[in-house]
């Protein structure tokens, strides 16, 4: 009985501590009310005191920015570039930043528990102004540093782009030069970017303009051709070219285009080592040409392309330029597009012997594969195919069938053919032909014919742009055959993702190859609101994996293109047949593209290279930081 009682007198006791504490709580809070220009405060209701507070919590921040805002309107400001107008008031940077903080030095009051007439708590918080001030002092430094770090990293990413921008121009590959620098353009509008000490935004406008300024177009070419019993259509050969400081002209490459046909805006072909086409739908005297520097968002940074999209940027009145077509253009002729390749030296040194002559043609057989070429370009113009097939071996015809067809090829201007010895094969080059694919997506490249001692073609590749040949045939002190090889090397190579030749390229690889491969990830909202921004994902694939996925492309893509420019290449120091390759690499499909650079180690000690390591790397990476030859041998 009596720890009955004790009990009772003890929740009695409680009971009137508890009432006591609420009552303290609630003077507190009316002194706090009363005082408002020094308190800010906020109250909220839970069957549970941990809610109640943390609702209470959210509600203090919430008003906190609201008085923010209040505050701060007179700090509205303006950005401006190019006629694009960004307001905002600074609230705005720091409203989601109070919002998820944790406010820290704000005072906890119960008053109200849960008591026969309700089963809640009221939580009701409150902190000094003074706190509230350093807290906006604090976000406003973390605001100011964070706009810092972004316009510094402008500032790097601007460079950068004009850098790379630089070393295009040098290649003369004009198109890519005047993408990088719009890319940087397009970043510098509205900031402090500099490049030297001139306003970065104002000098590359300048840039662009010059580059834009110094190409140089002609018509070389206006051919008549049937297209049915009741329409015709002419196709224009132009003569692209780039004029540098010294007033030297440069085939240009890589540059794409539009124009108008006479009725509307086409897409021409990418420019390939100075040749592009225009197709018209009648007889013209001037066509207009508009040289493309806007890209869409497969070949743009995600970054750089949501500016692109937002910023209001200079159109170039120099991109566009009006093409005469004179009445000597217009005249029957046949016109050679391929001219002035880069030679080989008809002799070599190697180190078991002095100086040795390479093997030349016999009159008889350049004749022969002579005859023979021009009788493939016949069947390639009437889409004559059959009456040649004699011409190739099996796997030759194939992989000519595949080419011409696929890519609905047509020949550019008349070819002028080289033939060099290469081992058991002879090489000739090159016929210029131009593919189309579906959605107007068009491409330039040369084609090498490779026959075998029966004097049959058993291969056929992409050749190389002039840049990249020049590249490895200027390694005076590499011997003719390895400089042949890597170059007929990459050609097959690039060639094989055009052919799908899944069996070449699985041959080429060794069977403990270490293989990187890069996708470009897009930026996207997932169904749950959690946002990814492009990134580039890097896998680590074994033989087997990596054929077999390159099998799954060849099966669902229309069309893969890949051009390689910038090529760099490395001996290693301990074996002289073992290379590193370093390709900038442009890699185009019916559903996907991107640019990087492609590092390859070849072992050239056998009959085939071998590929001992192949990797991909994302193209902001600067050349240097590439993998290096040293890190594997």
């Amino acid at each position: 009985m009596k720890r009955i009682i004790l009990t009772l007198i003890l929740s009695t006791l409680f009971l009137v501590l508890s009432a006591q504490d609420v009552d303290r709580d609630r003077r507190i809070m009316e002194r706090v009310m009363a005082d408002s220009d020094r308190y800010s405060y906020a109250s909220a209701s839970h069957d549970t005191l941990e809610v109640a507070v943390n609702n209470a919590v959210a509600l203090l921040a919430s008003q906190i920015v609201t008085d923010v805002r209040v505050q701060t309107k007179s700090e509205t400001h303006s950005v401006t570039g190019n006629d694009n107008v960004e307001e905002r008031l600074f609230y705005d940077q720091v409203a989601e930043t109070f919002t998820n903080v944790r406010l820290k030095d704000y005072h906890t009051l119960v008053v109200a528990k849960p008591d026969r007439k309700s089963s809640n708590y009221t939580a009701f918080v409150y902190i000094e102004k003074e706190s509230i001030a350093q807290i906006y002092a604090e976000i406003e430094a973390e605001e100011q540093e964070a706009r810092l770090a972004k316009a510094k990293k402008i500032g790097e990413d601007v460079n950068f782009y004009y850098n790379e921008g630089c070393k295009a121009v040098k290649d003369v590959r004009i198109g890519d030069a005047l993408k990088y620098w719009y890319w940087a353009y397009a970043l510098s509008i509205g900031t402090n970017a500099t490049i030297g000490n001139e306003p970065a935004a104002r000098f590359l406008e300048t840039k662009i303009d010059q580059l834009l300024g110094n190409i140089q177009l002609s018509a070389i070419s206006c051919e008549k051709v049937k297209i049915n019993d009741l329409q015709e259509k002419y196709n224009v050969i132009l003569n692209i070219q780039y004029k540098d400081d010294a007033s030297a002209f440069h085939k240009v490459t890589n540059l794409d285009y539009e124009y108008n046909d006479g009725y509307t805006q086409q897409k021409g072909a990418r420019v390939r080592d100075g040749i592009g086409t225009l197709e018209l739908q009648y007889e013209l005297d001037e066509v207009r040409f508009y040289c493309v520097y806007k890209y869409d968002e497969n070949e743009t940074p995600a970054d750089v392309y949501n500016i692109v999209k937002t910023k209001g940027t200079k159109k170039f009145a120099s991109a566009t330029k009006m093409v005469k077509i004179s009445n000597e253009a217009k005249k029957v002729k046949d016109v050679v597009v391929n001219q002035g390749d880069v030679e080989l030296p008809v002799t070599y040194s190697t180190e078991e012997k002095g100086i040795s002559t390479v093997a030349v043609l016999s009159e008889s057989k350049q004749k022969l594969l002579l005859s023979q070429m021009e009788s493939i370009e016949n069947a390639i113009r009437n889409k004559n195919y059959a009456s040649v097939q004699s011409l190739f071996t099996k796997e030759g015809y194939d992989s000519f069938l595949k080419l011409v067809r696929r890519g609905n090829a047509t020949i550019v201007g008349k070819p002028q053919y080289k033939f060099m010895n290469f081992g058991r094969l002879t090489l000739c080059r090159s016929i210029t032909m131009q593919f189309r694919f579906r959605n107007n997506k068009q491409f330039i490249e040369n084609v090498t014919f490779r026959f075998n001692a029966d004097n049959l073609v058993e291969s056929l590749a992409f050749t190389l742009s002039d840049v990249a040949e020049s590249d490895i045939l200027q390694k005076g002190d590499w011997n003719r055959d390895s400089r042949l090889t890597l170059m007929t090397f990459l050609e097959d190579y690039q060639t094989a993702y055009a052919l799908g030749r899944d069996k070449y390229l699985e041959s080429i690889f060794s069977d403990n190859a270490l293989i990187i491969v890069g996708n470009k990830l897009e930026s996207r909202v997932l169904a749950d609101g959690v946002r990814l921004v492009e990134h580039v994902r890097y896998d680590t694939l074994s033989k087997k994996q990596y054929i077999d996925r390159l099998r799954r492309h060849f099966a669902t893509k229309e069309y893969i293109n890949l051009n390689f420019t910038e090529t760099d290449f490395q001996r290693a120091s301990n074996n002289k047949e073992m290379y590193g390759i370093r390709v900038r690499q442009e890699y185009f499909s019916s559903n996907y593209g991107d640019v990087g650079y492609l590092f390859l180690l070849v072992d050239l000690r056998n009959e085939l290279p071998i590929i001992h390591v192949r990797a991909w790397q994302n193209d902001k990476l600067p050349l240097e930081s590439l993998i290096e030859l040293n890190d594997f041998y």
